[in-house]
């Protein structure tokens, strides 16, 4: 069985390949035209539901710190909402795109070059702390979370978007599709198969470690919060039928209202 470190491969991943770049293949990257195309594609095509769901609004005049920031597109929402904006990533590409698009625009944001599981700042420095996609790609989430709580001020808000188990995207697309169908489980093992969730060029031969969690585990993970809340969204037709293309919004806002339980990411809301 092979083994693998999985933070050098975290960095391997997205070095090569920065996360939602492949969005805007067509464009120079770091160039305005590069974001523009990035987050459009993120909020118009991919995730319409994020900016409702995930309310970057709603930190105006607060400490929010955001951890794997990737190309800055959620980072950039809550700077222009008026958060004050910090931001840690274990892959510096994320962090030199992401300086580079608040420079375009004359934002301001913080950023250190560190890991979740050893946050750089002292207790309770932060108002608010942002992580999503990035917790179930490190190898000790229970200590991931535990320092999203231990960096909280009391009464802080944490929002968290982690990959979901019982979703109809993991067990149709990736498993069944993907795993038997394909025979992606058999030629490459369950790890590769998840890792391939990520998109990547040609030339990677990155191997990120890739969980998926259920609602019960959630809840474990986030026990020292004392308010805590989990609701699922994400969910598109090309999940159950990948030869489709993707929804557009005024069919898939109908399809995240009937059929959001089976959605692909978990959104985690938790008060310290």
């Amino acid at each position: 069985m092979t083994r693998f470190d999985d933070k050098l491969e975290t960095q391997k991943q997205w070095t090569t390949d920065p996360c939602g770049a492949n969005t805007a293949a067509d464009f120079e990257p770091g160039t305005p035209a590069f974001f523009a195309k990035v987050e459009s594609y993120r909020y118009d095509v991919y995730a319409p539901w994020m900016p409702e769901v995930l309310g970057f609004s709603s930190f105006r005049g607060q400490r929010v710190l955001e951890i794997g920031p990737g190309l800055g597109s959620d980072h950039a929402r809550f700077a222009r909402s008026g958060a004050r904006m910090f931001a840690v990533d274990l892959t510096l590409r994320h962090l030199e795109l992401t300086q580079r698009r608040f420079r375009l625009e004359g934002l301001t944001t913080r950023v250190a070059h560190a890991d979740v599981e050893d946050l750089p700042f002292r207790d309770g420095a932060f108002d608010g702390v942002y992580a999503f996609g990035v917790i179930h790609h490190t190898p000790h989430m229970a200590r991931a979370i535990g320092e999203i709580h231990r960096v909280l001020r009391p009464g802080g808000r944490a929002i968290v978007g982690l990959y979901h188990r019982n979703s109809a995207f993991f067990w149709i697309y990736t498993i069944v599709v993907r795993g038997i169908v394909y025979g992606g489980l058999y030629r490459k093992g369950y790890r590769r198969l998840l890792s391939e969730i990520e998109p990547r060029s040609t030339t990677s031969d990155a191997v990120p470690l890739v969980r998926v969690l259920t609602r019960r585990r959630c809840r474990q993970l986030f026990a020292a919060f004392a308010g805590l809340g989990i609701r699922t969204v994400h969910i598109d037709v090309s999940h159950v039928w990948p030869s489709l293309p993707a929804t557009p919004w005024k069919w898939r806002h109908l399809l995240e209202r009937v059929a959001g339980r089976w959605g692909w990411y978990l959104i985690v809301t938790a008060r310290k």
